[in-house]
Parts: structure tokens; sequence; C-alpha cells
């Protein structure tokens, strides 16, 4: 049975709610990312386990996001996003009292399982609620948020970096959590789940343990060695699932993704695109404030302020593009943003070791830009083609090609940033020129990375 949409007043109610859970995710990814060189001297770890912060985080919400997103099909949405909602307020506060790695490592899986659940849930919420061109401008107005919270992450989290430490950039999610789970409680409806779903508890755990296996080896690979027996034993078991997960979708009468619906062309170019393009985005975002630190050597609360160009132009690129979706085809407008990703990217990878302040603004204000003109009509595009009864799932997918670009770009920017700069290092440069050469394959990377996503988004429907 179709559901009646909210009124438009009550539409935008619900929508502020899932609006509060995502400022609160990105507000605590931008805060994090100021904290890793403060907790990597704390903690005296190396760039490469220090990573493991973020990294970790992103591997544990992207094994689970198809999920929470099948279950979302099955049972309450709502639940399933306050839920979550509650289990990231307690993974920050773990965050906050943790006294090692170790600790760390932990209470960032924690997130991450909260962050799942949310980010499984809240894009199909927006499709139930919102349709025709008003779903546009929705998902714009998402993007506007994700730009609001980058914006105040990077700059609150220098300042509390600066006067109380990094374990306050984990206290201040807790209120947000609070506030978010209060409110969704009395305005989210309780959606009726979609008759007929059953979950292939089977399909799920060998697709769950194919992902924690390859993104578990993509990750520590840096760390541990691409040829030590840890990381090839874990490439060979993701294989190994892999095909059980392929033989279960084949024969499960309720397949647990459901792999036809890669054979819709706006789901399939559209999960590609976002791979590509955030694994070009995030080849810079855990570099670049090492960068900061160690060539130019600023403070945490010069960096924050450093990173608030990309926000402010994510924000209005997301909101152009949201409202450009109803006029123009997908593949202009995310074409043209993979254009200002390409060249953000090449900007960045020739940035040398005294660049002006000018320059890295101007570098951030078109990665910016390029985030939230593709982002957007991708979106939407992947959403809309969700058949019935899988719209949990098409989102939670598209959540996923998000987060497997999140962290392929930072797992392999950092392996070819120690790789080159290992191999400066032995050829006998100085320190400084070993990083500035590093961090420039890193990015050249990136820059092919958007190059790929631009060709791939101009040959689509």
């Amino acid at each position: 049975m179709k559901l009646k949409a909210p009124r438009i007043s009550k539409k935008w109610m619900i929508f502020s709610v899932t609006a509060n859970g995502t400022f609160m995710s990105t507000l605590s990814a931008g805060i994090v990312n100021i904290a890793l060189p403060t907790m990597a001297a704390e903690f005296s770890v190396s760039l490469e386990n220090i990573q493991l912060v973020v990294s970790l985080y992103l591997l544990v919400l992207t094994c689970l996001l198809p999920v929470f997103g099948k279950l979302s099909d099955i049972y309450s949405r709502k639940w399933m996003y306050l839920g979550g909602f509650m289990v990231f307020g307690l993974g920050a506060l773990l965050g906050a009292l943790s006294g090692s790695l170790g600790m760390m490592l932990f209470s960032r899986a924690v997130q991450g399982i909260g962050s799942s659940a949310m980010m499984a849930t809240s894009q199909a919420l927006i499709a139930q609620i919102f349709h025709g061109a008003s779903r546009g401008k929705a998902f714009g107005a998402i993007g506007a948020v994700v730009a609001g919270g980058s914006l105040a992450g990077p700059a609150i989290g220098g300042a509390l970096i600066q006067l109380w430490g990094w374990p306050s950039v984990f206290w201040v999610c807790i209120p947000v959590c609070i506030l978010g789970v209060w409110r969704g409680i009395y305005l989210i409806p309780r959606f009726k789940s979609v008759p007929g779903v059953k979950m292939d508890y089977c399909g799920a755990l060998c697709y769950t343990l194919t992902s924690f296996a390859f993104l578990y080896a993509l990750n520590t690979a840096p760390a541990n060695g691409w040829t030590s027996g840890r990381i090839l034993s874990a490439f060979a078991l993701s294989a190994v699932f892999f095909f059980l997960f392929l033989r279960r979708e084949k024969v499960s009468k309720n397949p647990f993704i459901g792999l036809s619906i890669f054979k819709i062309p706006a789901i399939s170019y559209g999960c590609a695109v976002a791979v590509l393009g955030f694994t070009s985005l995030f080849t810079n975002s855990v570099l670049l404030p090492f960068y900061l630190t160690d060539i130019m050597g600023m403070d945490p609360i010069k960096i924050g302020i450093l990173i608030l160009p990309f926000p402010i132009t994510l924000a209005i690129a997301s909101a152009v593009s949201g409202a450009l979706c109803a006029k123009w085809p997908a593949r202009v407008i995310t074409t043209a943003g993979f254009v200002f990703l390409l060249i953000s990217t090449l900007m960045f990878a020739f940035i040398g070791g005294a660049p002006s302040i000018s320059y890295i603004v101007l570098a951030q204000l078109i990665m910016g830009a390029g985030s939230g003109t593709f982002q957007v009509p991708n979106n939407n595009t992947v959403v809309s083609a969700a058949p019935k009864g899988k719209l949990g799932v098409v989102a939670s997918v598209n959540a996923l090609a998000r987060n497997v670009g999140m962290i392929s770009g930072i797992a392999l920017s950092v392996a070819v940033f120690a790789l080159r700069q290992e191999h400066l290092l032995q050829a006998g440069v100085s320190a400084q020129e070993a990083f500035i050469g590093g961090y420039q394959w890193a990015l050249l990377f990136g820059a092919f990375c958007a190059a790929a996503g631009g060709i791939l988004s101009a040959k689509r429907d």
C-alpha cells in the first residue's frame, strides 16, 4: 500500500530530525580529523596507525549499511534511526574517556555502528516523505547541512583542542545526540513496514564478512605491509566469502540485497560514480591536516579556519545543484562537479612547500564546489530509481558506495604517500621534501579518480 506523504510543514519538521543526525555525524568527522595529529602525539603512534581512528569508524559503518537498510524495510525506520542516534552517543562517551589507541578504536567502532543505522535510514526517510521536485530540494538541503557540519567541525574542533584537549571533541557530540533522540520521538511518524520483505541472514552474514575482511586488509595494509601474511589472508577470506555471498544471492528466495538492482543503470552508474568521487575527495582529508601541521607549522585553530572554505562552497553548491535537479540531466551536473574535483586535486598535488594562504583557500573553495555539485544529483538519481520494496536497501547501497570511496581514499592515499615518502628518504632527500613528494603522489591518485569519475558520469543516461 502506497504511503501518503505528510503535509509540507510536517515534511520539513521530519527532515529537521534527519538533518540533526547528519549534522552531528559530519560535525564529529570534521572535529576528529583535526584532532588526529594531537592524538598521534599523545598515543605515540604513527600516521599509518592513527588513521585507523577514522578508517575503522568508516569500516564498521560500511560493513553494516546494507544490513540496517534491509532491516529498515522490514521494521520501523523511526526506531532504527533513533537507536543509531543513541549508540553513536554512547560511542562518543567512550571516546572521550579513552586512554589508549586501543580504547579509542573500540569507541570509534561503536560510533560506526550507530552512524550506520542512521545513515542507512536517513535517505530512505527523506525519499519516503518527499516526492518529485521537492525530493531534489531536500537532498540539496541535506548537502547544505553536511556543509554546515563540516564548516563547524574544524572551527569548533580547533578551538576545543586548543582549550581543553582532544577528549572535548567527543564530549560535544553527546548533547547533540540527546537533542536528536528527543525530537525524533515526537516528530518522526512510525511508517508501516513493507509487506513481504524478509531478511536472508545467511546472505547478510556472508556480505558482512566479505566487506569486513576486504576493508580490514585495505585499511591495515599501510601499517602491516601489503604482502604480510595477515593482509594476504584477509584478502583471501574476503574472496571466499564473496563467492559464497554471490551463490547465496542466486539461490535465495529472499536475497539479502538482490543484485538485480544493479541492472538499473541509474543505480549501477550512480554507485560507481559515488565510489570514485569520494575516493578522490578523501585522498586529502587525512593528509591535509598533517601537511598544514608538519610543513606549514600551523596550530589546530589555524588549521580549522583554513579548512572552512571547503564546507562554505559545499553548502552553496549543494543548494544550487539540488534546485537544478529538476531542470538539468544528472550527468551534466555531476560531470561538472568532477571537473571541479580534478582541478582542486591537481592544485593540491602541486602545492609545494611554501604556498600562499590564498592558494590553499582557492583550492579548498574549488574542491567544496565539486563535492556539492556531484553529490546531490547523484544521490537523488540513485534513490529515485529504487524498485518497490527496496527503498531501504537501495538507499543503504548508495551510502555504502560513498563510504567505500571514503575508506579507499584514506587507505590508498596513505599507502601511496608512505611508499613515495620512504623511497625519497632512502634516496637521501630531506624529511620535508619527502613529505611533500609523498603528498603530491597521493593527490595525483585523487586526480586520477576524479578524471575517471567524470568520464563515467558523462557516459551515463
